[in-house]
């Protein structure tokens, strides 16, 4: 059975993403994904949504960066936290290989 489907805006444009088994997880990303354009928009970086886009991508990627070269290395397990964020980065990277997220027709 596919997983349910939300509708999130990021940027002004509306968009259908599989929600999987946390629904409110993905409006949180979203969330954070729309603040990150918004933010780097009124720093008046170009009008282009595309570029605010990558702009955003590049930011929260250095963010991930840096998260993991934070975290100490050991030999023990990873924190629960630890691998809900190595689960919620897997599937997005599993949502951008399957070309699933595409604007909403207007």
């Amino acid at each position: 059975m596919r997983a349910p489907s939300i509708e999130v805006q990021i940027f002004g444009q509306i968009y259908r993403l599989r929600a999987g088994e946390n629904p409110d997880q993905v409006r949180r990303v979203a969330a954070l994904v729309d603040g990150k354009m918004n933010k780097i928009a009124d720093r008046g970086a170009s009008a282009d949504s595309y570029r605010i886009a990558v702009l955003a991508a590049l930011e929260l990627a250095d963010d991930v960066v840096r998260t993991r070269e934070a975290r100490p290395r050991r030999a023990s397990p990873p924190s629960v936290s630890g691998d809900r964020i190595t689960a919620l980065l897997e599937k997005i990277d599993q949502e951008i290989d399957e070309d699933d997220v595409r604007p909403a027709a207007d």
